[in-house]
């Protein structure tokens, strides 16, 4: 079996962790699942369910769909 490099993984995204992603994902131009996953140390399926979730929300808009790893665009503030 493979360790995992030291990381603690969670099935679910914390409410105070989720605020804090975004806040943050505002000031990134695009998002993926992994760049999601590499800064907030979380599993790939976890950060697309997030991206999902902020889709839904209208934080970020998914521009380019694929099967391996999506694109998506975060939208402008309202001033």
């Amino acid at each position: 079996m493979a360790e995992r490099s030291g990381r603690e993984y969670t099935a679910f995204v914390p409410e105070d962790l989720y605020k804090r992603i975004v806040r943050e994902i505002r000031r990134e131009k695009y998002l993926t699942p992994y760049t999601l996953a590499e800064k907030y140390s979380m599993t790939l399926s976890l950060a697309k369910k997030v991206l999902s979730r902020l889709e839904k929300e209208g934080i970020v808009e998914l521009y380019a769909p694929n099967r391996r790893s999506a694109i998506y665009l975060v939208k402008a503030r309202k001033k």
